[in-house]
């Protein structure tokens, strides 16, 4: 006859060390918690040839100058969680923010002009959604196609030439404060918290995680896959064409040469770089949030180090290299047979 023999039941005090253990090895994997390790370094190394980098107005600075990348970051980071992608943002920034300012500079009441340039912006996430959904184009070809085309007609809409002037409450809009805290600021705070909801507080959220982690399997559990598609592109337009006016705002015109490829890369390597899979079904807000102020951060220290600037996109593209490698491994890791 064999005994088996129960283990002793865990202690209170042992449940709480358990519990406590699991909460730090949860934060310490989390891919937000070492980019601001990194953030903080750069800082630490910045601050010792320069001291004035952590002065507060260059920390406002830094962060005012990726408000328009994670405002574009929350919506395509959205998309791709959700197995999407979009390569147009950039141009579709430009474009809405041209509309916007163009309606706006010929005395169109001010809400007006931003609610067209938002609803450029839904239409391009339309076109792209028809584009892959209905004619089977890839995602990265279909936005590429919309991307040149945005551009294009930019150019058509204005005749190659900046819109200016704007009127004085507009340029308040991008350029003033509340609380000591710049406007934009605040508008990037208001994005991200409810796209920050939209994804881990409600069903939408979750089915969007469903249709990135397994399309088929969505499909299978009778998901609306193809509504859920169009909304999520709808967003990615929608979050661009904000970005855009909010930039003409603080900038003070429309402007035919803001946006294009440099936005569109620049953002897109935020949305990695936080930590959102490129095969969809992985990521978070947050993740976004301190990837773009990442970027910023590089790229203000070399200027504030007198490091010329062309080691920004050496640093940035080994940094997109290893997080889509640190993504592999984790979803190797994720997903390997228990």
């Amino acid at each position: 006859m064999s005994i088996t023999l129960n283990p002793a039941p865990e202690t209170e005090k042992e449940a709480a060390d358990n519990r406590g253990a699991r909460i730090v090895r949860a934060v310490l994997l989390r891919q937000e918690t070492w980019l601001l390790a990194v953030v903080l370094l750069i800082a630490v190394l910045t601050t010792l040839k320069n001291p004035n980098f952590l002065d507060p107005a260059n920390v406002t600075e830094i962060l005012r100058s990726s408000v328009i990348f994670f405002i574009m970051g929350c919506g395509a980071a959205l998309l791709v969680i959700g197995g999407g992608l979009d390569f147009s943002v950039g141009a579709v920034f430009t474009i809405s923010a041209l509309v916007g300012t163009s309606l706006i500079a010929q005395g169109v009441w001010i809400p007006i002009g931003i609610l067209a340039a938002i609803a450029v912006g839904a239409l391009a996430g339309i076109v792209n959604h028809l584009v892959v959904t209905y004619w089977h184009v890839p995602p990265i070809i279909a936005t590429l196609g919309t991307f040149f085309i945005a551009l294009g007609l930019s150019a058509l809409i204005t005749g190659g030439n900046d819109v200016v002037p704007l009127p004085a409450d507009f340029l308040r809009l991008g350029q003033g404060s509340f609380l000591f805290v710049p406007n934009v600021i605040w508008y990037a705070l208001i994005v991200g918290a409810i796209c920050w909801f939209v994804l881990e507080r409600t069903r939408f959220g979750v089915n969007v995680r469903a249709v990135g982690g397994n399309r088929q399997a969505a499909i299978g559990n009778g998901l609306k896959v193809v509504r859920i598609d169009l909304t999520l592109y709808v967003v990615a337009g929608v979050t661009a064409a904000i970005a855009g006016m909010i930039y003409s705002a603080r900038v003070g015109a429309g402007q035919v040469e803001a946006g294009g490829a440099p936005v569109t890369l620049v953002v897109v390597t935020s949305v990695l770089i936080g930590g959102v899979s490129l095969l969809g079904g992985l990521g978070t807000i947050t993740g976004v949030a301190v990837g773009a102020v990442l970027l910023s951060t590089i790229d203000n220290a070399l200027v504030v180090a007198q490091i010329p600037p062309q080691f920004n996109n050496i640093i940035v593209g080994a940094i997109l290299i290893g997080a889509v490698a640190v993504d592999y491994l984790r979803r190797k890791q994720l997903y390997k047979p228990r």
